[in-house]
């Protein structure tokens, strides 16, 4: 905090003589170079839609004239001439009767006042106080305020904030239907030969904000089956023709004719695998169950004569206690909470049985609809599918294939870099199948290419997606909406949720809670905004292109590095020509913009 006599961009102090009434304000008008005026911060600084800062005017002892009324009224003067002025303040002497805020002729006195006027594009310009004075009581020749002094305290806006990431402006109205936007974007970035970077995270960040892409599982090989069974009679392994019917006969054959052979399929050994009721003796079933496998194949073998290929691999499981407790617990017995209760307590097969036999009227009701179904052999085949390589997936998908199912686009996307050729399968997933994931992932591939206006297309059509959520609240606050960026970041927990989240607190000018949630570029502007230049210097540590330079470049001028601040400014200008118009209206580089 200093006394201002010139300040930043070598304003000066203007003092308009009061006319008039020499008696209340001559001696004031010669000692005024005494007031003292404090701007905190000296460079006004953009604090979300507003620029706020804390002034302090002190008078000295013996100043302030006893029926004097001062009414001073802070005001930003822009270099175009515009002016924003703030809310007045008055101060009166000590026989003035009224509610100002008073001043002592012989002690003087001080008054703060916090200032905020809202912000618009300009940030070149100086804050002035505009002193008006008048007297009191009966004082003729000054019955209004009339000009006492002008004073230039401030110089300019450090407007940081906008330069943030993410953080934009409502989209212009182009009268194209969001059809015709979608599709005008698509266009144009279909076009673009550059790579699409993602991080580990399937993050990408630039200047519109942090986008997630959401990737998909694939399997490239599918497996189907096919199943039979043949049903015997208690303490018995002899098949019955009956039991092995010709329904199931033809579909397990015809499964196994159309796969054995076919291109990419591979069809596996047939098992057959035989079991037996738990009545009876454990060992007993043992030995029944591996016959029942044993003729089961045989009598498969037979029924599969002529289909060429096919290997039987037989296998005995006993006692299928497993295949009881379902039946049970699939049935509508009256008493079977009571059957699966035996179960639990006992372990062992031989007491499990006991139990249950015990109960009379309980096992007739098992003998007669549970057990039958266990004594049987299982027959079961599998095909498995080994699928399209990867080769051949992205050639269907970029010579666009709709035969391709969804599954097959989405996956074809993640086998190319090339930001066009993604934006071109995303566009054909997303028109084929019109599936949510490939809407937000073509609404990443947009914003790579800085296409907002198709980005929000594409993202809202993804907005059903708890995925898709943070993309679509970055989306909203790069395009002026930050109350529907705040609706859908609420509940999202992605990395790219956190950035966004953060982008709202420094939109809303909340420096220190937005560096919670922020790294990298974003955070060195958090850094900056809350004048901490050895923050901001370490976060954007090792980012990397125009945008971080530009940073460093503001670093630099406010270490006082005039040079590399220049060199750096003329380094992030050649990269990205637009940052010159950016750094004109930058009150960092208003010494030395003419140099770049």
């Amino acid at each position: 905090m200093k006394r201002f006599a010139t300040v930043g961009l070598v304003l000066s102090m203007v003092a308009t003589m009061l006319v008039g009434c020499s008696e209340c304000y001559e001696k004031m008008q010669k000692k005024q170079d005494q007031i003292q005026f404090t701007c905190t911060p000296d460079l006004l600084t953009l604090k979300g839609s507003t620029v706020e800062a804390d002034l302090t005017v002190t008078f000295p002892e013996m100043y302030f004239n006893t029926e004097a009324i001062l009414k001073i009224t802070p005001v930003f003067v822009y270099n175009d001439g515009e002016e924003i002025a703030c809310a007045p303040k008055f101060l009166q002497g000590e026989r003035v009767t009224g509610n100002y805020t008073q001043i002592s002729r012989f002690d003087g006195g001080s008054y703060s006042q916090h200032i905020s006027f809202p912000f618009k594009k300009g940030v070149v310009g100086s804050l002035e106080l505009r002193i008006e004075s008048k007297c009191f009581d009966d004082c003729k020749e000054t019955p209004d305020f009339v000009p006492f002094a002008t004073y230039a305290v401030a110089s300019g806006i450090a407007a940081h904030q906008t330069m943030a990431h993410g953080i934009g402006d409502e989209l212009e109205e182009d009268g194209l239907s969001d059809a015709e936007a979608l599709a005008q974007g698509v266009e144009r970035t279909k076009e673009s030969a550059q790579e699409l970077v993602l991080d580990e995270n399937n993050i990408i960040e630039n200047e519109e904000g942090t986008y997630e892409l959401i990737l998909t599982s694939f399997e490239r090989s599918a497996t189907t089956m096919a199943e039979a069974e043949i049903k015997y009679t208690i303490s018995s392994s002899q098949v019955r023709k009956q039991q092995l019917s010709q329904e199931q006969i033809t579909l397990f054959k015809d499964f196994i004719a159309a796969n054995q052979g076919a291109e990419r399929i591979t069809v596996g050994n047939v098992y057959a695998s035989g079991y037996a009721s738990p009545d009876g003796s454990e060992k007993f079933n043992a030995t029944l169950s591996e016959k029942r496998s044993e003729s089961g194949a045989k009598a498969m073998k037979k029924e599969l004569k002529g289909v060429e290929g096919v290997n039987f691999e037989i296998a005995s499981y006993g006692e299928d206690w497993d295949g009881f407790v379902k039946l049970v617990e699939m049935s509508d017995i009256q008493d079977k909470d009571l059957i699966l209760n035996v179960l639990r307590l006992y372990t062992s097969a031989i007491d499990r049985e006991a139990e249950i036999k015990n109960m009379a009227e309980v096992f007739k009701v098992l003998a007669e609809e549970i057990l039958p179904e266990l004594r049987r052999t299982r027959f079961a085949v599998q095909a498995t599918y080994a699928g399209l390589t990867d080769e051949e997936i992205l050639a269907a998908a970029k010579a666009g294939d709709t035969n391709l199912d969804n599954e097959h686009m989405l996956y074809a996307a993640t086998l190319t870099n090339n930001l066009g050729e993604k934006t071109a399968i995303y566009a054909m997933a997303a028109n084929t199948y019109g599936d949510p994931i490939a809407y937000n992932n073509l609404g990443v591939c947009l914003v790579a290419n800085h296409e907002v206006r198709a980005a929000k297309v594409a993202f809202e059509k993804a907005s059903e997606l708890p995925e898709a959520a943070a993309n679509v609240a970055a989306i909203s606050l790069n395009t002026g909406d930050d109350e529907r960026a705040r609706r859908y970041v609420e509940n999202s927990t992605s990395i790219a949720a956190e950035a966004t989240r953060g982008a709202i607190y420094i939109f809303d000018g909340e420096y220190q809670e937005a560096k919670e949630h922020l790294a990298g570029y974003n955070l060195a502007i958090a850094e900056l905004c809350d004048n901490n230049v050895e923050g901001a210097r370490e976060a954007i540590k090792g980012v990397k292109g125009a945008d971080a330079d530009y940073v460093r470049a503001i670093i630099a001028m406010k270490e006082g590095e005039v040079s590399e601040a220049t060199a750096l400014l003329k380094q992030a200008v050649k990269a990205k020509p637009e940052l010159k118009e950016v750094a004109k209206n930058d009150i960092t580089f208003y010494e030395i913009i003419n140099n770049i």
